[in-house]
């Protein structure tokens, strides 16, 4: 297993119960280069990089595009280039944007409402439009508010699980915007781990996209 991360928002402690078993890639994914170099040899890549937030792309529009869009043509292009049997890609129900219909299923027309789910959509586009091109084997997952171990609930753009956990444990009461009668299906991040492992080498159908949740509110 060869990780390959620039640690921007993630931490390297989280990999040392596992350091001993991998081979590690300090890089950007947005470095062609080094992201070539990564991809060599390897039978699957999961990929997983990605500047989060929507506020942060409202911010940063350009950031978010480099990342996010770009990034995944960068893996694209070096996964063709060597042979990679299948690209698992991490895309973002924020693609269905403020859509009423629940449950969300996957032959909804996207309706992104933000630079981030814009850019998760149109990196799903080129993982399908690689796949019909190259004849490469690509399948985006959409995850549904994913959380677990070792979310970082200090940032300001943290997920809301990890926020509401550390206010309760502290003693204080979780921050609630609305009237609190809205939903969410959050996703455990096991599930998650699950979901990119069969899609590496289940029967997936080439292109497709999947949702990734748990079905609950």
């Amino acid at each position: 297993v060869r990780v390959l991360d620039n640690f921007a928002t993630g931490r390297e402690e989280n990999l040392h119960h596992v350091r001993e078993r991998i081979e590690l890639v300090r890089g950007d994914v947005r470095d062609a280069e080094v992201v070539d170099g990564a991809v060599r040899g390897m039978d699957f890549v999961l990929h997983q990089a990605v500047l989060a937030s929507v506020p942060r792309s409202i911010a940063d529009p350009s950031s978010n595009n480099q990342v996010n869009a770009q990034g995944t043509l960068n893996v694209l292009v070096a996964a063709h280039r060597h042979g990679v049997k299948r690209v698992v890609y991490a895309s973002s129900s924020s693609v269905y944007g403020d859509s009423e219909q629940l449950p969300k299923v996957e032959t909804m027309t996207p309706n992104p409402k933000s630079p981030y789910a814009v850019a998760k959509l149109a990196a799903e586009y080129y993982c399908r439009v690689f796949g019909e091109l190259h004849g490469m084997t690509t399948v985006s997952l959409r995850y549904f508010n994913v959380f677990g171990a070792r979310q970082v609930p200090g940032s300001q753009y943290s997920a809301v699980i990890p926020l509401f956990v550390k206010a309760l444990l502290e003693g204080h009461p979780p921050t609630i915007h609305g009237d609190g009668e809205q939903s969410r299906d959050f996703t455990y991040i096991t599930n998650v781990v699950n979901a990119n492992l069969l899609a590496c080498e289940g029967n997936v159908t080439a292109g497709r996209v999947y949702n990734i949740a748990c079905g609950g509110r």
